[in-house]
């Protein structure tokens, strides 16, 4: 079977558009009950980079958020939130792009993720064992809900690289010292833990993306789209074809070509809803690119940040 990205219009953040338009997605996809069944312990992993303004496309926007909730919830799952911010810890994240309210409103939970559990790959991969918070390791289903943006470092940033925050801490500054060679090396680390992960489905918040300088401090771009799926190298790669970035160029792609792992060829994608034509843009602006590594002392220097934020949490 053909991997399947399903794209759906959605123009603004109002409650009701985005409700819509993700009912839509779902729909195209098989059905919330399609991943989640009566019980399931339901992880919904957004991006929450940094603490900004809820209207700032730096972080998931919540209303997307909200909507999936309630799926979760309208099938018998039972939701939870969590993520671990590269600056600053998850309450005050939540809380100023208005998350915390969502979730305190519908009764859910935001989890700080503070223990890690080691997880083995076949000796083929990159890592002889690899670190995943606990609360992700335990969970019976993860979906998987990023923000498209620009980096710096990765190019782009979206179904692939979002669950790069199953890892807690500072082990992600780690990760980026000890395997930041290049673009191709560390993105075969994060294709890797995504199939560690294994999210039943990726929703990925393109209403308004952020371009020019991101992931954090780039320009909003009103896209105006939602996609969902669940192979996230066939989302990436139609965000890419979505966002003019060349797919020989784009180095996940690359990656994932490398070590055979998910569909990259559009050509053996199944499109559902909005075909790429109808939502593809030429004006995307790309940020100059920087190193994938950190220096010792950056990290060092980090570290020390983060665990001063998750004290005065």
């Amino acid at each position: 079977m053909p991997s399947s990205v399903a794209i759906v219009k959605c123009a603004t953040y109002s409650q009701d558009c985005v409700d819509r338009a993700i009912t839509n997605l779902l729909n195209l996809l098989g059905g919330m009950g399609r991943y989640v069944k009566p019980g399931d312990q339901v992880l919904l992993k957004p991006n929450l980079l940094g603490a900004s303004h809820p209207e700032y496309p730096t972080s998931t926007h919540r209303t997307v958020v909200r909507s999936l909730i309630q799926q979760v919830q309208s099938v018998g799952g039972k939701p939870f939130i969590g993520d671990s911010p590269a600056f600053g810890n998850v309450m005050t994240v939540a809380r100023n792009s208005g998350l915390l309210a969502v979730a305190e409103e519908l009764g859910v939970p935001i989890t700080d993720w503070r223990g890690a559990v080691k997880v083995v790959h076949p000796a083929h991969y990159s890592l002889r064992s690899y670190k995943l918070a606990r609360e992700v390791v335990d969970a019976d289903v993860v979906i998987n809900v990023p923000k498209l943006k620009v980096h710096q470092q990765m190019q782009l940033t979206a179904a692939i690289k979002n669950n790069f925050g199953c890892v807690p801490g500072k082990r992600k500054a780690r990760l980026h010292l000890s395997h930041g060679k290049d673009r191709i090396t560390f993105g075969k680390m994060l294709i890797e833990y995504c199939e560690l992960i294994k999210p039943a489905l990726t929703v990925v918040d393109a209403v308004v993306a952020m371009d020019r300088m991101g992931p954090r401090r780039g320009d909003s771009y009103p896209l105006g789209v939602l996609t969902g799926g669940t192979d996230v190298v066939a989302l990436d790669r139609a965000h890419a074809e979505i966002v003019g970035l060349p797919d020989t160029e784009f180095d996940l792609m690359n990656a994932a070509r490398a070590i055979g792992v998910g569909e990259t060829d559009l050509m053996r994608m199944e499109i559902l809803g909005e075909p790429l034509t109808e939502v593809q843009v030429t004006d995307f602006k790309f940020p100059p690119m920087r190193p994938v590594t950190f220096s010792p002392l950056r990290v060092a220097k980090s570290t020390i940040k983060h665990l001063w934020a998750k004290r005065a949490a």
